[in-house]
């Protein structure tokens, strides 16, 4: 029976996604830990430091499906070791001599932590294939709404006029920036260790750089320039870069279930098919957005878990290093499910432009309270000119009225313009800045980093 959400009939698919829950799945881990020992097996043979036929011996038994699971947990339950059932298990398949040589001189560390690399390496191509896709769609959202004009807001309040594409083109930037460090720290992150011990190699005489830099050539990850059995900086490092991935998507999630709501109305969710509540049946509930802000706490307590991590004390301990077994494959699997989410929200996003046009004249004017400043300043000094619009602005509130109707209560503001010259100045549209042209600005910028993703 499961017992983590991310492994349950109900809710696995909302908290991540298959693809991510095979790359951690128990089976395939334990697989990659054999395909560790399979590698080092083929670079020690073939630096004669075991006998030649041996890789490939050791390697043809190197199957997760033939080993006794039964067996390895019974061995575990017993020596408390993490290891050793399944040595003794894949010597058993291979059933030959050179069985002898498996995990000839490594350390149970080395082949843990470099099998969790190779699942990690496959974790950082769905992410990057599942970014990529949320930065298409909210690209084409961009291309779309450069020129629609909202509310923008500060402090939870309005504050002068922008466009959807503006504010869209400021997620897709964050978003653009974080595949940037992504890609950047990819093989950074993405290296084995296989050191042995103390991590000195001492047990393969001088062969031992050698030895770690064929095997994970074979594994396609880089070799470190000293064992790291302690440093765990990359594990930091990868999941800081997880959060602030999952950060800048809840960033997005927020706007979107804030602007959703009923007295909002300007964005809505893909809602075909969705029940919003048991006992209200009007109700359309933001259930993506709502999803990404709850995996993303989780990530980020993990994220600041594998900071302490790198506390470690001496050569090498486990009562820190343990913690990332659970908050890697954790981490991993919800990020899928955020970014599983943010596609879903991004590629059929309801935008309601004349929504986002009716709600820029809640204030009755006052959206453009900044243009009339500095077009009564022609007429008086700008400090005077912000009195005059701040206590038009006070009146317009108190008395339920709009701000031109204040304004031109105003005798020596109506003694300068006419109605005609305010109306044109407080049109929302008519002062959105340069939002259009830097949103298409952003756009082109982050084009390259749009692959074509299947």
């Amino acid at each position: 029976m499961s017992v983590h959400m991310t492994d349950t009939t109900l809710f696995a698919d909302s908290v991540g996604t298959r693809e991510m829950r095979d790359v951690f799945d128990e089976n395939n881990m334990l697989q990659s830990w054999l395909n560790v020992e399979v590698a080092l097996a083929k670079a020690q043979s073939a630096l004669g430091v075991i006998p030649a036929d041996a890789g490939d011996i050791i390697a043809a038994g190197a199957d997760i499906s033939r080993i006794d699971l039964d067996a390895v947990k019974e061995s575990g339950r017993v020596t408390g070791h993490s290891l050793m059932g399944l040595l003794g298990e894949f010597r058993k398949i291979i059933d030959h001599e050179c069985a002898r040589y498996v995990h000839f001189g490594a350390t149970t560390q080395d082949i843990l932590d470099t099998g969790m690399m190779l699942m990690v390496k496959d974790g950082y191509d769905i992410v990057l294939a599942q970014l990529t896709r949320c930065m298409k769609s909210l690209s084409d959202i961009v291309a779309s709404h450069a020129d629609t004009v909202m509310v923008g807001r500060t402090h939870g309040n309005h504050g002068m006029p922008i466009t959807f594409g503006f504010k869209a083109a400021s997620w897709l930037s964050e978003l653009g920036r974080q595949k940037e460090r992504l890609t950047q720290a990819r093989s950074r992150i993405l290296a084995g260790n296989l050191t042995g011990a103390v991590g000195t190699f001492a047990s393969w005489g001088g062969k031992g750089v050698d030895i770690q830099a064929k095997a994970l050539k074979i594994l396609g990850l880089n070799a470190p320039d000293i064992v790291w059995h302690s440093s765990r900086d990359r594990i930091a490092e990868l999941m800081s870069l997880c959060a602030q991935l999952a950060g800048s998507s809840c960033r997005i999630g927020r706007n979107v279930y804030h602007l959703s709501r009923t007295e909002f109305r300007e964005l809505e969710e893909p809602s075909k098919g969705k029940i919003g509540s048991s006992t209200m049946p009007h109700k359309k509930n933001p259930v993506h957005s709502e999803w990404i802000m709850i995996l993303e706490r989780t990530i980020r307590a993990n994220s600041s878990i594998c900071l302490e991590v790198m506390g470690q004390e001496d050569e090498r301990e486990a009562a820190r290093w343990k913690n990332e077994w659970i908050a890697i494959p954790e981490t991993f699997v919800m990020l899928s499910g955020i970014l599983n989410h943010l596609g879903i929200i991004l590629g059929g996003l309801t935008v309601k432009k004349e929504q986002m046009l009716k709600n820029t004249g809640i204030l009755k004017g006052m959206l453009s309270s900044e243009k009339i400043m500095f077009l009564l300043e022609k007429k008086f000094p700008l400090p005077e000119a912000h009195t005059k619009v701040y206590n038009a602005s006070v009146s317009a509130v108190e008395n339920n009225t709009y701000l031109i109707d204040e304004l031109l209560s105003d005798i020596e503001i109506s003694g300068c313009f006419t109605r005609e010259e305010l109306e044109k100045e407080l049109d929302p549209a008519g002062y959105v800045g340069l939002s259009s042209s830097i949103a298409l600005g952003v756009l082109e910028k982050v084009k390259g980093q749009i692959e074509p993703v299947d």
